[in-house]
């Protein structure tokens, strides 16, 4: 499993949520969230946490696990 953060030199923090290996894009271009340090992370990751469950994220999930997917039409 992939760590979703990533701790510049500068001390801030770039946090990619990914659906199963992809980072899926939070707004348009953007696939990561950057942070002013590790201390966030918890209250960040929390936060995610709670958008999944009421619901926030379901058009962006779908989406992502559509991504790829072939649409074959059966002949009858």
């Amino acid at each position: 499993m992939k760590r979703w953060w990533v701790e510049n030199l500068d001390g801030t923090v770039q946090l990619t949520v990914r659906y199963g290996s992809k980072p899926i894009e939070l707004a348009k271009g953007k696939n990561a969230i950057e942070l002013a340090g590790l201390t966030e992370l918890g209250a960040v990751l929390a936060g995610m946490k709670q958008a999944v469950f009421d619901g926030e994220l379901d058009t962006v999930l779908q989406s992502q696990a559509n991504f790829g997917r072939k649409i074959v039409k059966k002949t009858s």
